[in-house]
Parts: structure tokens; C-alpha cells; sequence
């Protein structure tokens, strides 16, 4: 059964309903966090060899012995699948055929069978099974970003008091994995201390090194026309798992923020003082890269860029050539054109991979 966005966190928190849980998505953080919080909610706790068995890749073919064994010490037991593939719907289609037939009395079963998985396409054999089977919840776990970034960050602030300017520069800085995140409010959390509110100073001091995280050295170097290390930052993100919809739309803010610096500049504001008027503000280590691309770009090629970026995030999701290779294309292209400064964008060349 797919379970709409809005009713995951109440099924989480409320008492086991289904026997499989499928937990999957780009976002390799949360899917950890939703899963162990499953396991603990089945075996009382995540360290109990008698009531959890974790299968790992290796150990998948042994998924339907475990799931119709009986527990030694009573109470359900947890299956906690790890690194899941399409390969195991097989298996898990027929545990589950098992509770509607009469071979096999349902009721000997105590095991819940939390399965975690990676990014999963619409025609995945293993999505489409829990989508549609009535004992399987299918729980996805997508990259945070907007709206979903900022309930996330309060949610770990908890009652925790934060300016305006400190959170919008927070979320901006921060990546879109929940692991992540948690890491780096729980460090933030730990520097404030007894502060009675988390400030902007503090956030930059705490946690500004998450100005760095591969995403923004991407878009950084991209836009300032430093091809060499783009190439090089993307490479990393590429092997970190970084989401490219996450990177696409880091690009557009990004883009957008350095528009609204030249709109300032093409009136007469000064550099430093233009970029000193956004908000969240430039974090103090880019700001040379960020003159760099100011003095780069005009207005009328920075909006002209903003759509060509909209264009990218709508092929990323549509094509059928991965995203990676069309960002990789894209942004590399975006940062030879200010090296050899031609700011005259040529559509076609960007978007010449497809």
C-alpha cells in the first residue's frame, strides 16, 4: 500500500499495522532513521540479537526462512533487510500470499519485515509489489529540500529558540539528507549550549564548514568559471550520492541569489555592499568566489540562465538519460562559457547530451 507523504509520520508513531515495510528513496538518511525507529518499535530495542535478524545483501535468500521462524523468546521479531533489490519481490510476494491462504495458520507469524532500498523507478518489481499489496506499506524517502527542509530543522531544534536570519541561513547551508542534518544540528545544539536563541554567528561558527559540503563547492565553481575544480566537485558529489534535483535547484537558488546582487550592481550599489543586502548572507568563505561571479554575469544572462536551469530540472526528472550525465554536461558547460568568458549561452550546447 503506498502511503501518501502526509500519513507517514502518523503511521510511524502509531502501533504496527502492516507486516512488510518498504522504506526506500534517495535519501539514504531518513531511510535509515524510519527504519531503525520500525525495529525499535517491533523489538523494543536496535541491539537485540534473539528479536532482530539483519539481512544484508548477502544473506537476502534467507528472508522467508527468518520471516516464518518463531521467535525463541516470544513477541514479534524484526526482519531488518538492508540493501534491497528488485530480486526480492519474489520471495516477499509469497510470505505475504501466505496470511491469505489456509496452508499455513497466519497467526504463527511474529515477524514484521522492515526492508530498506535505495532509489526505486515507478516500474521497480519491488516498489510496485508494496504499492499495491495490502500488507506492505511503501514508505518513500525523498531528499529534504523547501518546506520539507524547514519542518525538518525545527523538528531537531525542538523547542530550541532561532532567529529569522540564523534559520534561513541554516537551511541554505544544509544538505538534503537526514543523516546529515541530524549530525549537524546536534552540532549546532552542542555549541549554543545555555544560549537562550541560536543566532546567525552561531550557526556560522558552529556549522558554516556545511557551506562547504560538494554541493556549493559545485555551484560555486560553476558560476565563477572555475572549470577544473567544478569538474573536480562534481566528481565528488557524484560519489558521495549527492541528488541531483538537490544540486539542480542549489544551482537555481544560487543563480537567483547572484541576480539579485546584479539587478543592486547595474544601479550603482557596490559589490560588497550589494552581496551584504541578501539574504541568508553570503557565507564569508565564498565571498570572493561569489565577486567573482557577480563580476562575471549580467542581468539579462543570469535570468536568462534561471530558465535554462528550470529546463534542466524538468529533463532530470522526464528524460530518460540520467540525471548525472545531464548535470555533469550542463555545469560544465555553464563554467567554460564564463572561463572563456562567452556569457552568450547557447541552449543547444547546453542541453546537447539529450
Amino acid at each position: 500500500m503506498k502511503i501518501d507523504a502526509r500519513n507517514i509520520m502518523s503511521l510511524l508513531q502509531g502501533p504496527i499495522k502492516f507486516r512488510v515495510y518498504l522504506i526506500y528513496g534517495e535519501n539514504s538518511g531518513l531511510v535509515r532513521e524510519r527504519a531503525s525507529q520500525l525495529v525499535k518499535k517491533v523489538a523494543g530495542r536496535l541491539d537485540d540479537p534473539f528479536q532482530i535478524c539483519v539481512l544484508n545483501k548477502e544473506s537476502h535468500e534467507r528472508l522467508r526462512e527468518e520471516a516464518t521462524a518463531l521467535s525463541l523468546m516470544g513477541g514479534q521479531r524484526a526482519i531488518w533487510v538492508r540493501e534491497a533489490v528488485d530480486s526480492l519481490n519474489k520471495p516477499l510476494e509469497l510470505f505475504c500470499n501466505l496470511y491469505s491462504t489456509d496452508i499455513i495458520d497466519p497467526s504463527s507469524f511474529d515477524s514484521i519485515i522492515i526492508i530498506e532500498a535505495g532509489s526505486l523507478s515507478p516500474k521497480s518489481p519491488l516498489r510496485i509489489l508494496a504499492e499495491k499489496h495490502p500488507l506492505i506499506a511503501s514508505i518513500p524517502c525523498y531528499a529534504e529540500t523547501g518546506r520539507s527542509l524547514e519542518e525538518t530543522v525545527r523538528f531537531l531544534l525542538g523547542k530550541k529558540r532561532i532567529g529569522s536570519d540564523a534559520f534561513r541561513y541554516l537551511v541554505a547551508i544544509l544538505g538534503a539528507d537526514r543523516a546529515l542534518i541530524r549530525n549537524e544540528i546536534e552540532k549546532l545544539l552542542l555549541y549554543v549550549g545555555q544560549d537562550s536563541e541560536i543566532t546567525l554567528i552561531h550557526v556560522q561558527q558552529a556549522i558554516g564548514d556545511a557551506g562547504e559540503y560538494s554541493v556549493d563547492d559545485v555551484v560555486y565553481a560553476v558560476m565563477s568559471g572555475q572549470t577544473a575544480i567544478a569538474d573536480k566537485a562534481l566528481n565528488k558529489a557524484l560519489k558521495e550520492g549527492v541528488n541531483m534535483i538537490a544540486l539542480t535547484r542549489s544551482l537555481l537558488q544560487h543563480t537567483d541569489r547572484l541576480l539579485q546582487a546584479r539587478f543592486l550592481l547595474e544601479e550603482g550599489t557596490p559589490a560588497k555592499l550589494a552581496i551584504s543586502k541578501l539574504s541568508p548572507p553570503v557565507f564569508f568563505k565564498r565571498t570572493d568566489s561569489f565577486l567573482k561571479a557577480l563580476d562575471s554575469w549580467n542581468s539579462q544572462s543570469l535570468s536568462l540562465l534561471l530558465r535554462y536551469v528550470q529546463k534542466l530540472e524538468y529533463l532530470c526528472k522526464q528524460t530518460a538519460t540520467p540525471a548525472e550525465v545531464l548535470c555533469q554536461h550542463f555545469m560544465l558547460t555553464v563554467s567554460g562559457h564564463v572561463q572563456g568568458k562567452k556569457i552568450s549561452l547557447d541552449e543547444r550546447k547546453l542541453f546537447s547530451n539529450l
